[in-house]
């Protein structure tokens, strides 16, 4: 007959242990605000390298002394040539599509947050996938070389797309999931 051991001489076991804080190889997200934040250092590295640029296009006209209507136009009109336009969308797609596609995988933005862009895999993406996420920032600019209708669409679509990031669980916007991209935390 088997021995039954004695229940009062036997320790219970220890009670388990319930940590509520994610492993560390979890993928931490990067949400709306702080890819606001990179989105505004990148608009200031944006408009100084604007800035040289433009040194190589004809100088624009001198603002009208009085300001009516008609003359604002005429004036808005001049500084926004077809050259300065295309050349202007060219460079704000380098500026996202070259680096996110880069080896740092991220804007100067995005970098100086501590978030970077990757496939939903964890890969490098490639230069066309970072053309395809980035369209929120140039094409409305290329849209405007057809009409400013046409531009003032592509921009509420490019809101759109980028205010879903909110709304997603892993914070992707539009132009994320169309390029198959995550923007995460690096730190």
């Amino acid at each position: 007959m088997p021995s039954v051991p004695n229940s009062g001489s036997a320790a219970p076991p220890p009670p388990p242990v319930w940590d509520a804080r994610p492993p560390e190889t979890a993928v931490r997200y990067a949400g709306f605000w702080i890819r606001v934040i990179a989105a505004i250092i990148d608009s200031i590295a944006l408009w100084i390298l604007w800035q040289i640029v433009g040194l190589f296009f004809p100088a624009p006209p001198s603002p009208p002394t009085d300001p009516d209507l008609e003359a604002l136009v005429a004036y808005m009109d001049a500084l926004m040539t077809p050259a300065a336009i295309a050349a202007y969308a060219v460079l704000v797609w380098a500026y996202f599509a070259l680096q996110e596609s880069s080896s740092a995988q991220a804007t100067l933005g995005k970098r100086l947050m501590g978030i970077g862009v990757s496939t939903e895999q964890g890969a490098r993406l490639s230069l066309g996938a970072a053309t395809v996420r980035s369209w929120p920032m140039y094409l409305p600019t290329v849209a405007l070389l057809v009409g400013t209708w046409l531009s003032t669409l592509v921009v509420l679509l490019a809101v759109i797309a980028c205010v879903a990031v909110a709304f997603s669980a892993r914070k992707q916007g539009l132009h994320d999931r169309m390029a198959g991209a995550v923007v995460t935390w690096r730190r």
